[in-house]
């Protein structure tokens, strides 16, 4: 299925990396499309969208599925910044750091994923609003992500995904950065 969009392999290699998957969970990562053993240079959303899923039913059952997939945001950051973008990632945030970064990340996205519209907005010092468009697309996955991101270098920070934005667009409001 082409569902418009893709994402760079990395990103799930940062993901096998922070979840180990094995045995039945391994199985099922590849029945729908992730072979942790033979990764892809990218995949469609639609596989991302799985991989959370399936992460949820192995890892985190009695987490709503919401919940599971922030905190496989969360648990990713970390190992993503071993890969090959990760490390530019990591780079471009230490120098720029936090609030800077967000603010730029709509150019910086374009290195890691296909079909998503990204843009960002500084309505006050301290605070970003990044407001996303693509298929697919999981807020929670990514607001963990950017939790996960944070959680080093700007304690005190907040990540909330706005409300109303729908299946297709969400935005994500980040106070308290310095």
């Amino acid at each position: 299925m082409d569902d418009g969009g893709t994402v760079d392999g990395s990103l799930f290699e940062g993901i096998a990396r922070a979840l180990q998957p094995e045995g039945t969970f391994a199985e099922e990562l590849r029945a729908i499309g992730f072979d942790v053993h033979a990764p892809k240079l990218r995949y469609p959303y639609s596989v991302m969208a799985a991989t959370l899923d399936v992460a949820h039913r192995h890892l985190y059952p009695d987490l709503s599925r919401e919940d599971a997939h922030r905190r496989v945001g969360q648990r990713m950051v970390d190992t993503f910044f071993v890969t090959i973008l990760g490390k530019v990632v990591r780079t471009l945030f230490q120098v720029l750091g936090p609030e800077r970064f967000l603010a730029r990340l709509p150019k910086l996205a374009s290195m890691g994923t296909t079909g998503l519209e990204l843009r960002a907005e500084r309505p006050a010092p301290g605070e970003v609003r990044l407001f996303f468009r693509a298929k697919l697309l999981d807020a929670d996955f990514i607001a963990g992500a950017m939790e996960g991101l944070l959680r080093h270098s700007a304690e005190g920070t907040r990540v909330v995904i706005a409300p109303g934005g729908g299946p297709t667009a969400f935005e994500l409001r980040v106070t308290g950065l310095r």
